[in-house]
């Protein structure tokens, strides 16, 4: 008798940024929608501990049992917290519901949690994270194999952006190096001098780890080789702003030695306070809203990667990624009165005002 295929292990795609108020939640939600409409299975998962709202976009009351409950209650699974939804194919899993110490739990609690999300039957599981770089967000947001850094179009978001990952770097080095004396005193020196964009070099940084240990050195340099960051610009204005990306593209590279791929640029639009107001998702209002065409495009680069998470992670086709995606978005940005620049038009302006944008 032959044994049926074993499934594809879901992508978990945890939604983080930082600061609170960038429109993560949004952002999430349109997404997993946008997926489900492509005929995938996802889960959509208010992991902002302490401060869950992502029922109210969904049109649900914060009266159901869900992560909080499965922290603090023995003998629950995460199978007992995951509802449907209205939505064919997209199933939804509260937050704290207000349970109190539920916003700090335990690494071994955090561990088992994010183990059964890895291994719950779906396309994609969406992470809807908190503000803030807690432990807790650092553990989300490193749970899966891609991770999606939402940010604004603005200089201090470009830092807090930069500052939300170098947290993650450090927090994921600080998993694998702090049973080991001579490593974690080398992280620790690092940590304390990093205040921001040009303190630290990371090549710099796992060369000292590998001198005092080359196996823990090793690894290290593996750590950050694995971490890929997707990124999307919320509320976006004009064209102008897609600079900012490539801002802090350049910077993380630079500094933290990481790659992060520009997904994609979604439009400031009313349809998403809109949607805020009536409790609905907003690609249920409108599909053909600005924000709505946008969140569309970025749901079509993700849906390839269905099962295939350890593959999106591993892939180096992301050169040109924030070029690639300004040609893109740009026809949803035109100035008023014009038509929309050609290619090469688009990337000389970007070009010129990246040199403003220079952190």
């Amino acid at each position: 008798m032959k044994r049926a295929p074993k499934e594809p292990p879901a992508v978990v795609l945890p939604v983080g940024g930082g600061k609170g108020g960038i429109g993560k939640s949004a952002v999430a939600a349109s997404l997993g929608l946008a997926l489900s409409r492509l005929e995938h299975r996802v889960t959509l998962m208010d992991a902002d501990l302490g401060g869950s709202d992502l029922h109210n976009l969904l049109g649900l009351d914060n009266d159901r049992p869900g992560i909080g409950e499965l922290l603090t209650t023995r003998g629950m699974v995460l199978a007992d917290v995951v509802y449907s939804t209205a939505e064919p194919g997209l199933s939804f899993v509260p937050g704290d519901a207000m349970v109190v110490g539920a916003a700090n739990p335990g690494f071994q609690k955090k561990r088992k949690l994010l183990n059964a999300i890895g291994r719950f039957p779906a396309d994609f599981i969406l992470l809807d994270l908190g503000a803030g770089t807690s432990l807790t967000v650092m553990d989300f947001f490193l749970a899966g194999p891609v991770s999606l850094v939402v940010m604004l179009p603005e200089r201090p978001a470009v830092l807090s952006a930069f500052n939300f990952l170098k947290n993650a770097v450090f927090r994921a080095l600080d998993r694998i190096l702090r049973d080991n004396a001579k490593t974690a005193a080398v992280l620790a020196q690092y940590r304390s001098r990093s205040r921001g964009p040009g303190s630290m070099d990371m090549a710099e940084l796992l060369a000292s780890l590998a001198r005092v240990n080359p196996g823990q050195g090793a690894r290290a340099t593996e750590a950050v080789a694995r971490l890929r960051p997707k990124l999307i610009v919320n509320r976006v204005h004009k064209v102008d702003d897609f600079a900012h990306a490539g801002a802090l593209a350049r910077r993380v590279k630079q500094d933290l030695g990481l790659e992060v791929e520009v997904l994609g640029f979604l439009p400031e639009d009313e349809v998403v306070r809109q949607g805020a107001q009536e409790r609905r998702v907003a690609l249920e209002l409108d599909p053909r809203a600005p924000f709505c065409q946008a969140i569309t495009l970025c749901a079509l680069k993700i849906a390839p990667w269905a099962g295939r998470g350890g593959q999106w992670q591993a892939h180096r086709a992301f050169d040109g990624s924030f070029e690639r995606a300004a040609t893109e978005f740009s026809p949803l940005f035109p100035p008023p009165g014009q038509g929309i620049p050609t290619r090469s038009e688009l990337l000389a302006r970007l070009a010129a005002l990246e040199i403003k944008h220079q952190l």
